[in-house]
């Protein structure tokens, strides 16, 4: 960050014009990629800037949600675990979020982190380093970005025929047809965030770096078109909409699904908690993005980034960064909250034991479900008896 007490003989540098912070659609914090070629004044008392105070704070936040979705990446891909679409789909998120949180811990966590040798200053291997990543990396972030997004929309929708029209649940929710999906939802994400690798450029000598497409004042049409139609649209509207309807029937049959309780077998009761799980992760997922989302709506009514011109709405882009993150690394303990089969399978993996256990007792499961034959679907809305 700039810092306002310079030497007069470095006047030259200092008054180098100053990178306006773009902020886009990101989980990432992208301030002032200029780096300050002074030094600190010499101070008794140590202060830090809101940039790094948040980032110190998301560190370690990362680095628990790095752990966290490995952990997951590990208990979902076992066979028993990936076998069915909701399996699929959570080893995939799992995968997707791992993905976003390493592209985030050099260009939100370790960027503005006080303590790195060189950090903000000029040539240093700190500063180039983040340069790098701001122009190469930060891309495939958005994208991993709008593919996490788009699969907690599959979700939702899988539980909307689940619970809703439990008897096309075997038609359109199998594992073909969520693969195709997963392959447009990878496509679609990679064409619109092509444009982000030309938002910004970057001297890698140096590490200074200087605005491209992302510049709102020379490109005003991206400003408009890309940042705020595409982005308010296809990361926001679209994918809240289709959550919002389809969640609201989903709680609406759990509620009806209480009061027969009684009527419920064992196997339906556990479709029940698996529904729940992933209720609360959209909810999730809706909380932590609205302050995202609201930024969007704020910058394009003031026609620029208003974070930098209001500090109210500078707290809040640093809030929404923090609730972004926070979501990406808290998928583990909802699963380890609601899964019984996850804990099982994370107690035998760190008890040492064998995964094959698990797979004899699902197997012993599903043949006496498969002796009932039982193929109907009670009033209450849920599907068939199925191993999960």
């Amino acid at each position: 960050m700039m810092v306002s007490s310079v030497s007069n003989s470095r006047n030259s540098i200092s008054t180098t014009p100053p990178i306006i912070d773009y902020y886009g659609r990101t989980r990432f914090e992208l301030e002032y990629m200029l780096p300050n070629s002074t030094d600190f004044p010499t101070s008794n008392v140590q202060s830090y800037t809101l940039n790094e105070v948040f980032s110190m704070v998301m560190l370690p936040i990362i680095l628990i949600g790095l752990l966290g979705n490995t952990v997951s990446i590990y208990v979902y891909s076992r066979n028993h675990m990936k076998k069915n679409t909701i399996g699929f789909l959570l080893l995939s998120l799992s995968t997707i979020d791992l993905i976003v949180l390493v592209t985030a811990l050099p260009t939100f966590g370790t960027y503005k982190f006080p303590f790195f040798p060189g950090y903000n200053k000029i040539g240093s291997a700190h500063t180039i380093f983040s340069a790098f990543c701001l122009v190469y990396i930060y891309p495939f972030g958005c994208m991993a970005k709008m593919i996490g997004q788009y699969i907690i929309v599959l979700i939702a929708v899988e539980r909307w025929f689940a619970v809703c029209r439990p008897l096309q649940v075997q038609v359109w929710c199998t594992q073909k047809n969520t693969i195709r999906a997963m392959l447009y939802i990878i496509a679609i994400s990679i064409s619109f965030n092509a444009p982000r690798f030309l938002e910004f450029t970057a001297d890698l000598s140096t590490g200074v770096v200087n605005m491209g497409l992302s510049h709102s004042a020379n490109n005003t049409w991206y400003f408009y078109l890309y940042y705020g139609i595409r982005s308010i649209f296809f990361d926001a509207l679209i994918p809240f909409a289709i959550i919002s309807v389809t969640n609201i029937q989903v709680i609406q049959q759990l509620h009806k699904s209480n009061e027969e309780r009684k009527l419920l077998t064992t196997q339906q009761q556990k479709e029940k908690r698996t529904t729940t799980m992933l209720l609360v992760m959209v909810i999730l997922y809706a909380t932590c993005h609205f302050f995202n989302t609201t930024l969007k709506f704020i910058n394009m009514v003031s026609k620029t980034y208003a974070q930098f011109r209001f500090p109210v709405i500078r707290v809040i882009h640093h809030i929404s960064n923090l609730l972004l993150v926070i979501y990406s690394a808290s998928t583990v303990f909802i699963y380890l909250i609601f899964s019984t089969k996850y804990r099982k399978v994370l107690s035998t993996c760190v008890t040492c034991g064998s995964t094959e256990e698990l797979n004899t007792v699902s197997s012993r499961g599903k043949q006496k479900t498969t002796a009932f034959q039982i193929k109907s679907t009670s009033h209450n809305g849920y599907t068939s008896i199925k191993s999960i």
